[in-house]
């Protein structure tokens, strides 16, 4: 049975009170779960108390952002909206960026069948891949606002297709648009424990190894802006951690991870992940 929007959040901080209780290394050290607020980012610089440590959760979230300012479609409590105010320690941007989007891939992976291939599209969509399309499912915000490391994450859960708009009907699904039932209670618990595991070693070997297997680029013609210039190609090969090399017309070229951008069509015009 699928999860009903009206869903009761009463529970939610107690079980991530008692999740957090297990694992003394966890990314989490106090939680905060709201009705409604009009983004997390935003109700998460309020909670933080310029404190690492914190997770916000809404049941509802009425203006959600995502990259570049753009729009997330939540729907009516059809999502999971979190945001986690963590500490980086000594992981630069670039790792800590490819870190985050492994455990969120691997959560959302956790909870859908085999026959459903998901993949991450650098830098920060979680997409899922069919035939000729992908879709995207989930999707990663960081931000840095007064000494605080904001790591918005939203999910797509309920979501049926009358729901999206023209637009974004051939670009997003949800859990329920897969045929796969799921707890939003169950998606932010597994979180913890993904973004515990991934970000306390931050392997760069076991997060080179995750994207080998997982990204949804390699292979695919895609676009990106480096140094103010535009390269077109296939990805012939990407390292999260270090370069992203295309191939177009026969020429090679290899672009540095950090200063390159991701560069889509969005409503008509060109704009960077």
């Amino acid at each position: 049975m699928f999860q009903p929007r009206n869903e009761d959040i009463s529970s939610w901080a107690g079980r991530i009170d008692t999740l957090m209780s297990r694992k003394p290394d966890c990314v989490v050290q106090r939680v905060v779960v709201i009705e409604s607020t009009d983004t997390t980012q935003h109700a998460a610089i309020r909670f933080a108390r310029r404190q690492h440590g914190l997770l916000v959760i809404a049941s509802k979230q009425n203006n959600g952002r995502g990259s570049f300012g753009r729009r997330w479609h939540d729907g009516d409590r059809a999502t999971l909206p979190c945001t986690f105010v963590i500490d980086p320690c000594c992981i630069d941007a670039t790792a800590f960026s490819a870190c985050v989007a492994c455990a969120v891939h691997e959560t959302i992976a956790s909870f859908m069948p085999r026959t459903v291939r998901v993949a991450i599209k650098w830098p920060n969509d979680i997409v899922v891949l069919e035939d000729d399309r992908e879709r995207k499912i989930g999707g990663v915000l960081i931000e840095k606002v007064d000494g605080l490391t904001l790591v918005g994450i939203g999910i797509n859960c309920t979501q049926a297709e009358r729901d999206w708009s023209p637009e974004f009907r051939s670009r997003a699904v949800s859990f329920l648009g897969l045929g796969v039932s799921v707890s939003r209670l169950d998606l932010v618990c597994s979180l913890i424990e993904s973004l515990t595991e991934w970000l306390r070693p931050c392997d760069p070997n076991a997060v080179r190894e995750y994207y080998e297997h997982y990204n949804a680029m390699v292979g695919t013609e895609r676009v990106f802006r480096y140094n103010n210039t535009v390269y077109t190609g296939i990805v012939e090969h990407m390292d999260p951690l270090g370069s992203i090399t295309i191939e177009s017309a026969g020429n090679y070229h290899t672009l540095p991870i950090a200063q390159t951008q991701h560069v889509r069509s969005f409503d008509g015009e060109l704009a960077s992940d």
